[in-house]
């Protein structure tokens, strides 16, 4: 049975701003600015002044459509948490013809969306531990739901005959950690390896996981 994680109901940005057309615009002016300079500078050497700058949204007002630092860090994590999930979604793909190929094609897509976005995405898993606990609690829960989908793949290829292990929930938390290693240890790679051969290990070393056998990669 297919493990299905906490919810959590989306946080709820206090503002002074009453037009909630005119709060998701100022979000996401202020949202670019911050992916622009905690790519830069990290999340903690940031300060509003220079999302003021950057988002060109005067530094009085900001505070009408937050009411502190941390809210901009948990729209930051929602906004490329959503990028991520676009890119890895593929549900209006025509149907794989194994669950072997729908995996390789979720790792790809991920992968891909990562590089587009790698200093967003290395932000993303570095800076989580300056999010304050009920914030860290919603992100942590959207990660879950990125284990779930993979296990619902795994568990599928399971019932189909085409991956052999045990504990799927287990290896889709494996799987789910793997996804990062790109940007955090990408400067340890990347003059040997192209992208697209990181890709293509990477997926064969997780389909050796699944003990998927060779006529079926």
């Amino acid at each position: 049975m297919v493990r299905k994680g906490k919810s959590y109901d989306t946080k709820k940005i206090i503002t002074q701003v009453k037009n909630t057309d005119l709060v998701e615009q100022k979000h996401h002016q202020i949202v670019q600015a911050a992916c622009k300079l905690f790519s830069e500078k990290g999340y903690h050497k940031t300060s509003l002044r220079d999302i003021s700058r950057e988002s060109g949204i005067n530094l009085s007002y900001i505070y009408k459509y937050i009411s502190k630092k941390d809210d901009i860090l948990y729209l930051f994590y929602q906004y490329i948490s959503k990028k991520l999930t676009s890119f890895s979604d593929k549900s209006d793909d025509p149907e794989f013809e194994n669950p072997v190929e729908e995996l390789k094609s979720f790792i790809r897509g991920v992968f891909e969306g990562i590089r587009s976005i790698k200093g967003e995405a290395l932000t993303m898993y570095t800076e989580c531990r300056h999010l304050e606990k009920d914030s860290l609690r919603i992100v942590l829960a959207e990660e879950s739901k990125t284990v779930q989908l993979i296990e619902v793949l795994i568990r599928r290829g399971i019932d189909q005959g085409y991956f052999h292990v045990q504990d799927s929930f287990m290896a889709a938390n494996i799987i789910s950690y793997m996804i990062p290693f790109y940007p955090l240890r990408g400067w340890n790679f990347r003059d040997q390896y192209s992208f697209e051969q990181i890709v293509e290990l990477t997926t064969d070393f997780i389909l050796n996981s699944l003990n998927v056998k060779e006529e079926h990669k």
